[in-house]
């Protein structure tokens, strides 16, 4: 038995040390990083806040966007800040609360647009009420969209 508990923890010793060596090397020999030159992206709740945000970093690597959210004139505002960046981007008007809206849009964009290379499921819903304020539509909108949707 102590002759176990002496291995374990020179095997615990030597992947420790070996840990520690690998990240002092990467602090001098950074990974490279992959091209998203090409890809063809879809970000979901891309209308505004993180997702806008996020779309736009991808633009700006000249990734090919395609941009879901339920609101038009938002998804179409983060489309065309993207476009000026040079990307090329097709827009979606999609509840992701709805499983037949992400079905048909799937089907949509891989029939029309090819294969989704990086999704990025960022959709979301939150109420900033008090827990015990919040009203059982509120509650149910929030798991439609935010279970339910990344689910879909």
């Amino acid at each position: 038995k102590t002759m176990n508990l002496f291995l374990e923890l020179l095997l615990f010793l030597a992947t420790l040390l070996y840990s520690y060596l690998e990240a002092f090397v990467k602090l001098f020999v950074p990974v490279r990083r992959k091209s998203l030159s090409g890809e063809l992206v879809l970000i979901t709740g891309a209308g505004h806040g993180v997702g806008r945000a996020t779309a736009l970093e991808f633009a700006k690597r000249q990734s090919r966007l395609v941009l879901w959210d339920i609101n038009k004139h938002g998804v179409e505002e983060t489309a065309a800040e993207c476009q000026k960046l040079g990307a090329t981007v097709q827009t979606f008007v999609v509840d992701c609360s709805k499983r037949e809206d992400v079905y048909s849009a799937a089907d949509k964009v891989k029939k029309d647009i090819g294969d989704v290379t990086i999704l990025v499921n960022n959709a979301g819903v939150i109420t900033a009420a008090d827990f015990l304020l919040t009203q059982d539509q509120q509650i149910e909108r929030m798991f439609e969209v935010n279970i339910r949707g990344h689910m879909w």
